[in-house]
């Protein structure tokens, strides 16, 4: 990846929104934890963090898209994330850009190109990161969706982090993130 990142201040009009792909991950995670029953524990865990709100307990990766405008790519898949409250005194805020020159039109285009490829690896890498920490009941519930996440932002994680040949997330790699049999994955798919 050739990115290169660095602290910034959120200001009260900084707009931060989460990446398409963030944001249909985060919402699985959650799926995941209601699926399995966990609603009292997504309530508990957050609630448990309100009374230190000066202390940083969020690392956000952002990219820029304008003055004061932000797309959240990293950070995000906790059960303790909550977009409406990050600020200045609960979070660390990291910018991400593409480390490579832009000399000419058709190199811009060529490293926007491959700037956008690699916050979709970054956002991939931080998901798996994240998934192998969690505590879901049911993590098989949204492997079917999360395949076809993975399908439909084609990425080469895949294949390097899992040693396969396809560049999206199979069944196998998913069960072996989790330290899980395949048949328990499986399983978690059928409703309660």
């Amino acid at each position: 990846m050739n990115l290169s990142a660095k602290t910034i201040r959120f200001k009260n009009i900084t707009k931060i929104d989460l990446h398409p792909l963030a944001k249909k991950l985060y919402e699985l995670i959650i799926e995941a934890y209601v699926t399995g029953g966990q609603e009292e524990y997504l309530k508990l865990i957050s609630d448990r963090f309100d009374c230190y709100p000066s202390l940083p307990i969020h690392n956000v990766s952002l990219i820029s898209k304008g003055a004061n405008k932000y797309l959240l790519i990293g950070g995000c898949f906790s059960p303790l994330f909550n977009l409406r409250e990050l600020n200045e005194s609960n979070t660390l805020f990291l910018s991400y850009k593409t480390s490579k020159d832009n000399t000419n039109t058709e190199h811009k285009k060529r490293i926007e190109k491959d700037f956008n490829q690699d916050v979709v690896d970054f956002i991939f890498m931080d998901f798996i990161r994240s998934m192998s920490l969690i505590s879901l009941k049911r993590p098989g519930s949204i492997e079917s969706a999360l395949r076809k996440i993975t399908q439909d932002y084609n990425s080469s994680i895949w294949n390097e982090v899992f040693d396969n040949r396809r560049n999206y997330l199979r069944q196998a790699d998913y069960s072996e993130l989790l330290d899980m049999d395949r048949n328990t994955i499986k399983n978690h798919s059928n409703p309660l």
